[in-house]
């Protein structure tokens, strides 16, 4: 049981790591190695297990938390304050409104 609960822990963030570094990794997949590893938590179970692939010339680090902000998704569209967010009843689309 407890082999299971580390590879869910794994894909969780495994999970994390991809949506937090979604941006750089389409436009510079390399990047992955070298930047976003960098930039995860130190915690970050997918830094540590891929820790000897950051650049070795990097030898200032940046001050990074030790685990995942609670913050999982920015959603982005508005150009002004959001005042109204709803969900579906199914859960599966979500709605807001602003004065833009």
């Amino acid at each position: 049981m407890q082999d299971q609960d580390q590879v869910t822990q794994l894909i969780q963030d495994a999970r994390r790591f991809v949506m937090y570094h979604k941006g750089a990794i389409e436009s510079y997949p390399l990047q992955a190695y070298a930047s976003a590893l960098l930039f995860s938590p130190t915690g970050s179970m997918i830094r540590q297990l891929f820790q000897y692939k950051e650049p070795k010339e990097i030898t200032i680090r940046p001050a990074i938390n030790d685990s995942w902000s609670a913050c999982l998704q920015t959603l982005e569209g508005h150009s002004s304050h959001v005042i109204s967010v709803a969900f579906s009843h199914d859960s599966a689309r979500l709605a807001s409104a602003s004065l833009d």
